[in-house]
């Protein structure tokens, strides 16, 4: 029999007379309607509590959303009312100008000793000679 992969469609069946392509189109097809399972029949879905926002709150998200999206036009007209003699325009410009600059990371503090500081704590090595098991080339007599 020929498969088709990634086809749907009772044309495109592996043996079993095209059940799983119509189970999968029906089941999705309830997903789309809102329909659920008939197992938790009478038990209320419980949601995620989320917080409720004002309507200052709302305002606010969604003042920002346009502002990010027509930004470019915005910086327009501003700077063209500015250049126009617009004093308090040309303040709240320079104003947004110079506003948030990002922050410079704060460097990190190592807590103990350093590598290098463990080192200097450790004794002094002292010996003539010692063998280290191995792997170095020594010189022939």
């Amino acid at each position: 029999m020929l498969l088709f992969c990634g086809r749907e469609g009772s044309w495109s069946v592996a043996g079993n007379g095209g059940k799983m392509a119509e189970i999968r189109r029906k089941l999705s097809r309830d997903k789309a309607k809102g329909k659920t399972s008939g197992k938790n029949k009478g038990k209320r879905a419980s949601r995620e509590k989320t917080a409720r926002m004002d309507g200052a709150e709302r305002l606010r998200l969604a003042a920002d959303r346009l502002v990010g999206l027509n930004s470019e036009k915005l910086a327009v007209v501003l700077t063209n009312k500015a250049l126009g003699g617009d004093v308090a325009t040309a303040k709240a410009l320079v104003g947004l100008a110079e506003g948030k600059k990002p922050r410079a990371e704060p460097v990190k503090k190592r807590r103990g000793p350093s590598l290098a500081e463990q080192l200097m704590a450790e004794p002094q090595w002292r010996g003539g000679s010692a063998e280290t098991g191995g792997g170095g080339v020594e010189a022939e007599d």
